[in-house]
């Protein structure tokens, strides 16, 4: 039943488009496209098309993630600096004003130590970022966790400067 009204309903689109009837569509009729110059006219040329975007869910996810920032932390620590709290204070913010999605922390570590060491600092990384933001009033339903440890480095290289930048917490934006 559902494909016979799509075939039908597309049938319909394709006699619209090619500007007939439906009942006059003989698969032969392809229009001038002198005789479509009414459609530029009315519509290209005005900019309605150009100027019409559709914003898509995804999008609106996207200049979310754009806002939020990432937490950084020193050396086998999962404490929050003064210069970290002020990021994470404009996070919640943030979050508390665009109540659209949620968050994945994703507690990260640079690529010294074992496997299991990384993963349960990354995990209390992650932690220390989720306290903070539910202490702001950021609902605990809208916050996740996880931790990665070394396994997903944000920066290669073996030198102080990239493990300061694998040393974090990645707030990815999640669709509500």
């Amino acid at each position: 039943m559902k494909k016979t009204a799509l075939i039908i309903a597309c049938c319909l689109l394709t006699g619209l488009v090619a500007g007939c009837r439906p009942d006059d569509v003989d698969g032969n009729d392809v229009p001038d496209p002198d005789s479509l110059s009414f459609i530029t006219d009315d519509t290209l040329n005005t900019g309605v098309w150009v100027d019409d975007t559709v914003v898509t869910y995804a999008d609106e996810l996207a200049a979310h993630q754009l806002v939020m920032n990432d937490v950084f932390f020193d050396y086998n620590s999962e404490d929050l600096s003064p210069e970290m709290l002020e990021i994470l204070m404009a996070n919640a913010a943030y979050v508390m004003n665009n109540q659209d999605f949620r968050l994945l922390l994703e507690g990260h570590c640079d690529g010294r130590g074992t496997v299991d060491y990384n993963l349960a600092l990354g995990e209390r990384r992650a932690q220390s970022v989720y306290d903070y933001l539910s202490n702001y009033g950021v609902p605990s339903s809208r916050i996740e966790t996880v931790s990665y440890g070394k396994e997903r480095p944000f920066v290669s290289g073996d030198d102080d400067w990239a493990h300061s930048q694998n040393r974090r917490v990645h707030l990815r934006v999640l669709p509500e």
